[in-house]
């Protein structure tokens, strides 16, 4: 899984994480649009997670990557 969230950067991610903010992103993908999944819910432990701010001819142009770890809810 491949899920994309907007953030600046990994620790702005992870700190929402902490104080309990949902937190939603979308998996991409050529032949649709997107699902969103909320992360500490519906996403799997070692999830790949890119983090984004602009989206660019439809698709978010991520600047940085992490794997989410569902046991301590935060992207490493």
């Amino acid at each position: 899984m491949k899920l994309f969230v907007r953030a600046k950067s990994k620790a702005e991610l992870n700190r929402k994480l902490r104080e309990g903010v949902t937190v939603t992103g979308l998996e991409y993908s050529l032949l649709r649009q997107g699902i969103e999944f909320t992360l500490g819910v519906d996403v799997p432990d070692k999830a790949r997670v890119f983090l984004f701010t602009q989206i660019q001819n439809g698709f978010p142009l991520a600047h940085s990557n992490g794997t989410y770890n569902y046991n301590k809810n935060q992207v490493q």
